[in-house]
């Protein structure tokens, strides 16, 4: 495949090329997935918005309905992150083939990707694939994660906006979140407040925010069924100031260094020469050498 191609196509908002380049980014080798990604590459003014929180509160339904609405503010691209089948890798939840073909309907781009057993609710390339779907134009980008709770705080690193989505119900399990997603979100929404006990939710959400110094962070009850105060969710979502850019390009920059330094380290231990004296040796003094080894090949000056 011909990536310059492949790169003109995204630049062009190509739906094609933006699929296919999604595909190499995930399965591809490195060279071709940096390729792309340098090719492409530009500070975008694009809005993430990130969706998360426990299983079955909604989040798929409220995307379907707020993605349209959001459509009258620019173009919206939709990635959804699904868990990964523990034998295979694969996604278990398939590519919610109905939602994308009603949203393309009206112009939406919507990828489902695998988390492939990646830690902390998105995949091992979402900032990847969000870089591609801003470089094709898109003003607004809906990343929703695994959707697994508590853990589902990478979200804090790529989103402009961290929407928490909750439902009556919960119970204590509001206090279990605590110490995770209940910590990083901008906007807390709690769906199906047609349900007996809604407003006991939000009453508890709200307790829950005040402990933790959250005060003015907004909660909002919604309805999917009859859209009921979407109109307040789409206020936020619109009004939100864009994330500090530097924030999300020092964590990238950090993760692709840290990977580096790990596989060279990774490799020169399989490979080092154990001798007798060494195993007789603790493993912290012989990671002190090995680093101490490598930190002399930095040379600091060389940094801009």
């Amino acid at each position: 495949m011909n990536i310059d191609n492949l790169i003109e196509g995204i630049l062009n908002g190509d739906n094609r090329s933006i699929a296919r380049a999604i595909s190499l980014v995930e399965n591809s080798d490195p060279v071709s997935r940096e390729r792309i990604i340098k090719g492409i590459y530009s500070v975008g003014n694009a809005k993430v918005i990130g969706i998360t929180g426990p299983p079955g509160v909604g989040k798929s339904t409220i995307i379907g309905n707020i993605a349209p609405m959001l459509s009258d503010y620019g173009k919206v691209s939709i990635l959804a992150v699904d868990p990964a089948s523990p034998f295979s890798g694969g996604s278990i939840m398939g590519n919610r083939i109905r939602m994308q073909k009603s949203l393309s309907r009206k112009g939406i781009f919507m990828r489902s990707t695998s988390n492939r057993l990646y830690n902390g609710g998105l995949s091992e390339y979402s900032w990847d694939i969000v870089k591609i779907l801003e470089a094709s134009g898109s003003d607004f980008i809906i990343l929703e994660t695994v959707g697994s709770g508590q853990s589902d705080i990478d979200i804090m690193n790529i989103a402009d906006i961290t929407c928490v989505i909750l439902a009556p119900g919960l119970g204590d399990e509001i206090q279990a979140l605590k110490s995770g997603i209940m910590e990083i979100g901008d906007v807390f929404v709690v769906n199906k407040i047609d349900r007996e006990g809604s407003y006991i939710a939000i009453k508890d959400i709200r307790e829950t925010l005040n402990l933790s110094n959250k005060i003015k962070t907004p909660v909002i009850g919604i309805n999917s069924i009859d859209i009921e105060n979407y109109d307040k969710f789409l206020d936020y979502i619109v009004s939100w100031n864009k994330k500090n850019y530097r924030e999300k390009y020092v964590r990238k920059l950090r993760q692709i260094v840290l990977e580096e330094i790990y596989n060279k380290y990774a490799y020169y231990i399989d490979n080092m020469d154990y001798t007798e004296d060494t195993l007789k040796r603790d493993p912290y003094t012989t990671a002190e050498i090995i680093i101490d080894s490598m930190n002399k090949i930095i040379d600091k000056s060389t940094y801009k």
